[in-house]
């Protein structure tokens, strides 16, 4: 018998990952009896001393704990009623406590040994557990057990680029749509002599005063959607102190946390995965548009010098 306990930690499980593991553990549950059966069916041909067996008795349990945001609780002991509840209230559940347990005889004639083995789940929002007893005789839930070390191996990182850059995307974003407009009004002020006299004196006030303007108007109006994005997966803040020439608490990114604990996408995580993606998409999208932004920049000070210096 050997025993283990993991920690999921700074890891994203999908509910997709989890559908899996659940899956994984009702058809090796389901084949234990199964096995259990054809064996009793078949050793009924033979006395007791020639009979061999290597799922004798056998006996199955799946059951889950649910517990819930409006703080009621149901224990289920049927998978498929398992799965309907967690396909049908995802995003209600606050955690889930899962008891996969196998229990049998292994043997030949009247020499049969007793077998128990479990894999338990402990999981919340923000973390996960696993505590595996599996027997060394027979491992019939060991594939299970590799199963989810497997999730969890190859499963994303949760401090991951769209975290890491999210001050660096915002402002990029936030530029990129606030550019468009500058430019606009730049363009318009070149109609007053005295700006565009200025605009032909200084060749880089134009330049300068779009990428200001834009940045300007950029962070004003248009962060909204990206922070609400960002809300479900950004580190909590703690306190670090007390600013007294400011005379204000002091909070930060508490970042032992996150990396210490991970999203698992249930409650109210169920849609940072597809958050995570929108970012992702709106990052690519203006990237591309900057480029092209700074060519019209450049075409519409060149423009606008010439503009000024002829008339």
């Amino acid at each position: 018998m050997y025993e283990d306990t993991i920690k999921v930690a700074n890891k994203i499980i999908s509910d997709t990952d989890l559908l899996d593991i659940f899956q994984k553990m009702n058809e090796e549950l389901t084949n234990c009896l199964k096995i259990s059966a054809q064996e009793e069916e078949t050793n009924k041909r033979y006395e007791r001393e020639y009979q061999t067996w290597t799922c004798k008795n056998c006996s199955t349990t799946f059951k889950c704990d649910f517990n819930f945001y409006d703080d009621t609780n149901i224990t289920v002991d049927n998978y498929n009623h398992f799965i309907g509840i967690f396909n049908g209230r995802l995003h209600e559940i606050k955690s889930m406590w899962i008891r996969c347990y196998v229990s049998y005889s292994k043997g030949i004639g009247f020499k049969t040994d007793s077998i128990s083995q479990h894999i338990n789940l402990n999981i919340h929002e923000h973390k996960m557990s696993i505590e595996a007893s599996i027997s060394s005789q027979d491992d019939k839930l060991n594939g299970v057990y590799e199963l989810i070390k497997q999730k969890i191996l190859t499963a994303p990182e949760r401090y991951d680029r769209i975290i890491k850059k999210k001050n660096f995307i915002i402002n990029k974003v936030s530029f990129a749509i606030g550019l468009i407009p500058s430019l606009v009004i730049c363009s318009l002020l070149a109609i007053i002599p005295v700006v565009r006299e200025y605009y032909a004196k200084t060749y880089l006030l134009f330049p300068l005063a779009s990428i200001i303007l834009g940045y300007v108007i950029g962070t004003s109006f248009s962060g909204g959607k990206l922070h609400r994005l960002y809300s479900t997966i950004v580190p909590k803040q703690k306190y670090a102190g007390y600013d007294s020439d400011k005379h204000q608490s002091i909070y930060k990114d508490d970042m032992d946390d996150y990396l210490n604990t991970s999203e698992i996408i249930i409650g109210k995580n169920i849609d940072n995965i597809e958050h995570r993606k929108e970012i992702d998409n709106i990052e690519k999208k203006y990237s591309k548009l900057i480029p092209k932004e700074l060519i019209a920049v450049l075409i519409l000070s060149t423009i606008v010098i010439i503009i000024g210096k002829v008339l």
